[in-house]
């Protein structure tokens, strides 16, 4: 399996025109292994927001991605990379400012 690591520019500038123009881009972001689209970004704290409706997507604890809206956990993380927790599929990949 290939890791997919996209221009980090080209997401950067996508989340700063998406969420707000004027903001510059947040300090961590989670890009899908499968295409190294940007997925979710950290708006405050520990909370990731999908760049698809901007809505608080996971909050992560321990290195661990839990759903904002079951409760359940969807991935852990090993490094930079998120992994499926039921699974062990490498998921997502953490690209910090």
């Amino acid at each position: 399996m290939a890791l997919y690591i996209g221009d980090e520019q080209d997401a950067d500038s996508q989340v700063a025109t998406e969420v707000a123009p004027e903001l510059t881009a947040p300090a961590r972001c989670l890009c899908r292994i499968e295409d190294g689209e940007l997925f979710a970004y950290v708006a405050r704290g520990n909370e990731f927001v999908r760049m698809s409706d901007h809505g608080v997507w996971a909050v992560e604890h321990d290195d661990v991605l839990v759903s904002a809206r079951s409760g359940e956990p969807l991935a852990y993380r090993r490094g930079q990379v998120y992994f499926a927790s039921e699974t062990d599929e490498p998921l997502y990949y953490e690209r910090a400012q």
